[in-house]
């Protein structure tokens, strides 16, 4: 029976080999950040004055207004990003501002240029004024058309100056709802980086990541994480404490920003809210109705699935592991900046003392050895397993024991099977140990029980072995007169003469 101290240490060789592989990042942002994209909007007006005064005469203007900035995600390789429709439908109407701007342009007086309506002291340019404003109709003095230009900007490294340009598929009835939206140009390949999208917003999340870009995303600007909590878990409301860090996101571009389940590193909401619109959440859910409504299915790309293998070493501490493949991730996205950026750090930490892997090769032992590395629970459970093992051979040692007790008189099975034969038994050649060892294989003849030529000992005897059960060479007969050799039925041992049970197996004696 092995010793204790050998016992606890292959218990502890194994518990260390059954600590789970962190399949991903240790937060839950690596894996959603490359997919993260910034996303703003401009209404391009084109407003026409009519002036009747004299002669009919048309003013043209052309004006691109700044609606709204803020953050989203790409869902599919070639471009459909998800962000709040507050981020591409303007709250203020841009025609107002078109309109303030035209006729204090035209007639020369002080309109402000925003998003108000305004009077004027003279009454005939003040009724004009009026007509200027929307909605359109018989009376207008002006005739205003207005188009959303979208521009998203990924995450890359370099960055994209003027971004992609992107067209909207579907909006929603508040600023909250999600919006869909496809990029027109830069998508083709089908390489964007995307991120993982959750089914619900489980009753049991308590803490989610918020990730989104202050400004147009480059080495300087990277993506920011903040961390919120729900209260309670699985609601759309957030703890007191967290909600004015919230609110200072959403001022800062993080409207349609990633709600990210910090546990399993997915997608799982957006954030949204204004100056006018209270924070709030805008679940999964709700998105992927959206998504159906813009005939659109959520998927990963061949670029998100080398990184997330690539991130399973990278963040087990396995550097030189993490290299080759961060490199494949960077021939497939040259500009996938979180790949970059990783790269860098795996190259200069493999074959240091941070290096998991060469820390293993170099001293496994000490690796195994290492205190934090096995919880305290794995250790109960080892010693719980060593006494189990302990107990288990004890038992099976006290029942083999009584077993040969029960069929030995004057000595152990061992002794009785290795003593000389009696006075009055000839003695013959050794009958070695039955059944053999497991590795031992045997070719030779079936042994067959000797016969003398006046009486047949094997059917005096009773023990007609098995042809697969009998040792290589047989005893001679014993001379007339002289007692007989007995052997096991069961196994073959030969059996002293007042056996009544087999000393090895514990097979009852023949009693002929």
């Amino acid at each position: 029976m092995p010793s204790l101290h050998s016992l606890i240490a292959g218990l502890g060789a194994l518990g260390l080999l059954s600590l789970p592989f962190h399949p991903h990042p240790s937060g839950s942002t690596d894996r959603v950040t490359p997919g993260v994209v910034r996303v703003e909007s401009t209404s391009h007006v084109s407003i026409t004055l009519l002036d009747d005064r004299s002669v009919i005469q048309q003013a043209v203007r052309e004006y691109d207004i700044d609606l709204a900035e803020g953050s989203g995600f790409t869902v599919t390789p070639d471009g459909v990003v998800v962000t709040a429709t507050g981020v591409v439908q303007a709250s203020r109407d841009p025609r107002i501002y078109a309109a303030n701007r035209i006729f204090s342009e035209y007639f020369k007086v002080k309109v402000p240029a925003d998003f108000s309506r305004h009077t004027l002291d003279d009454p005939d340019l003040n009724r004009r004024l009026q007509a200027c404003y929307p909605p359109q109709g018989q009376n207008s003095t002006c005739i205003a058309t207005v188009t959303t230009d979208v521009t998203v900007f990924p995450y890359l490294d370099p960055p994209l100056p003027d971004g992609l340009p992107a067209q909207i598929l579907t909006t929603g009835a508040s600023p909250a709802a999600p919006a869909v939206l496809k990029v027109t140009k830069g998508g083709e390949k089908q390489t964007l980086p995307t991120v993982p999208v959750g089914v619900s917003l489980g009753p049991s999340v308590v803490a989610l990541d918020v990730i989104s870009f202050a400004g147009r995303p480059s080495a300087k600007q990277p993506a920011k994480a903040d961390t919120a909590h729900l209260d309670p878990p699985g609601t759309r409301t957030f703890k007191q404490e967290d909600r004015d860090k919230l609110a200072k996101l959403l001022k800062n571009g993080a409207t349609g920003g990633a709600l990210i389940d910090d546990e399993k590193s997915e997608v799982v909401g957006l954030l949204a809210g204004d100056s006018g619109t209270p924070l709030t959440i805008t679940p999964v859910d709700e998105i992927r109705t959206s998504l159906v409504a813009a005939g659109v299915t959520p998927r990963r790309g061949p670029v998100d699935v080398v990184y997330e293998s690539a991130l399973a070493s990278y963040h087990n501490k396995l550097y030189a592991e993490a290299v080759p493949v961060l490199l494949q991730v960077l021939n497939l996205r040259p500009d996938q900046a979180v790949a970059l950026d990783h790269l860098k750090v795996a190259r200069a930490k493999t074959g240091t003392a941070e290096d998991a892997g060469a820390r293993a090769a170099a001293s496994p032992v000490a690796v195994a050895k290492k205190p934090s590395a096995i919880s305290p629970l794995l250790w109960l459970g080892g010693g719980a397993a060593v006494v189990i093992v302990i107990a288990a051979g004890a038992v099976l040692a006290l029942t083999r024991r009584r077993r040969r007790r029960s069929g030995v008189e004057g000595g152990s099975a061992a002794e009785h099977a290795h003593d000389p034969a009696p006075d009055g038994v000839a003695s013959g050649p050794a009958v070695p140990s039955w059944p053999p060892a497991a590795t031992q294989v045997f070719e030779a003849a079936p042994y067959e029980a000797p016969v003398s030529p006046e009486r047949d000992v094997t059917r005096e005897a009773g023990a007609a072995a098995p042809a697969a059960a009998a040792p290589p060479a047989p005893d001679p007969s014993p001379p007339r007169g002289q007692a007989q050799l007995k052997f096991c039925t069961q196994c073959g041992m030969r059996l002293g003469p007042g056996h009544r049970f087999c000393g090895f197996c514990g097979h009852p004696a023949d009693p002929r």
